[in-house]
């Protein structure tokens, strides 16, 4: 199993804040937004990223449990991009899919 981050951070930034929270995951930029577009997930609202930020958009903050073939196999989108599921959302969906296979 392997944990990915997926930001429209610069690389530079993603470098810089890496171990700010404890995160030992894989981490990438979503500059062009294409792993974004390409999951469907472009928040079509409203732009709540820095008014000096160069992005056309920002996703919607998402969780994915994909399998190593590429399939889909849980999807957590959050309704609020303040708020995001807890720990425990992704543990159990981990849990019962791992469980699964």
């Amino acid at each position: 199993m392997q944990v990915l981050t997926i930001s429209t951070d610069k690389p530079e930034v993603i470098r810089k804040k890496r171990r700010m929270h404890g995160l030992q995951a894989r981490m990438l930029s979503d500059r062009d937004l294409a792993v974004t577009d390409a999951f469907g997930l472009r928040n079509q609202l409203i732009h709540s990223g820095p008014l000096e930020d160069d992005l056309e958009a920002l996703p919607v903050p998402t969780t994915l449990l994909v399998s190593s073939s590429g399939e889909v196999l849980w999807m957590d989108l959050a309704d609020n991009y303040q708020r995001r599921s807890g720990p425990e959302v992704v543990l159990v969906a981990l849990e019962t899919h791992l469980n699964a296979l």
